[in-house]
């Protein structure tokens, strides 16, 4: 199965070792992202505080960690999806989300995230966490 993973996931994934992680690195999935998706993860995830909880690991060890959890991950280029874009900033709930739209309408596929707001479009069809387990 195929969707396209939004910075939330790749958030959880990172902070709770279990469902989610394991979600990102199971063969059965083909995920895709767009670049900005691990810009805004690594942007996140290496701010001070958020390093703290998890036992002041270092901006590197953060990265080399968020790079094994996300190497599954198809990473398209702003430009493979551009003449989406558009569209995306049409249907999207908010601006952050207008990347993975415009990849999800690229490739014609569903999106995992758990951002409630992105299911009140009906341009894609978004899946949280839970429901993606029950369609494994």
């Amino acid at each position: 199965m195929e969707f396209v993973v939004d910075a939330n996931i790749l958030v959880a994934g990172f902070l709770r070792p279990a469902l989610t992680r394991e979600l990102l690195l199971d063969e059965r999935l083909i995920l895709y992202a767009p670049e900005y998706s691990l810009i805004e993860t690594s942007q996140v995830l290496t701010r001070a505080h958020i390093r703290k909880k998890l036992g002041n690991l270092s901006p590197k060890e953060v990265l080399l960690i968020l790079s094994a959890i996300t190497e599954r991950i198809q990473v398209l280029h702003s430009g493979s999806y551009e003449s989406k874009l558009a569209q995306a900033r049409i249907i999207a709930p908010d601006l952050a989300d207008v990347p993975y739209l415009a990849v999800a309408l690229h490739l014609r596929v569903p999106l995992w995230s758990n951002d409630t707001a992105l299911k009140d479009q009906r341009s894609i069809p978004v899946y949280t966490t839970e429901e993606l387990l029950e369609l494994l």
